[in-house]
């Protein structure tokens, strides 16, 4: 699950870590790391790693969307492929292209 860091001094939450030269809010940077760190991960693998609370799969698409629309000048982004049938669920990785 993201965690926010906070200042030992004051308690306040310090800024999102970056991503690819992109700061990232703390879901987000999860999504991104996680599926950085775990090639071909499913939909249910982002969100039981990333939303415990049992977020719906239409957010978590918002999120990849997002995610992908902040990184959009560096070339990198998130991309699902399908593995079967339009039923079959994608596998989702980071896909790096020349700028």
């Amino acid at each position: 699950m993201a965690q926010t860091n906070l200042c030992p001094c004051c308690g306040q939450p310090l800024p999102p870590k970056k991503r690819e030269g992109v700061y990232l809010p703390a879901k987000k940077a999860c999504i991104f790391d996680f599926v950085r760190d775990h090639p071909g991960v499913t939909l249910a693998g982002i969100r039981a790693h990333c939303f415990p609370d049992g977020t719906n799969a239409k957010l978590i698409h918002v999120h990849i969307n997002q995610i992908n629309d902040l990184m959009a000048g560096t070339g990198v982004k998130i991309v699902g492929e399908k593995r079967g049938g339009w039923r079959e669920p994608g596998l989702y990785r980071i896909k790096r292209s020349k700028r």
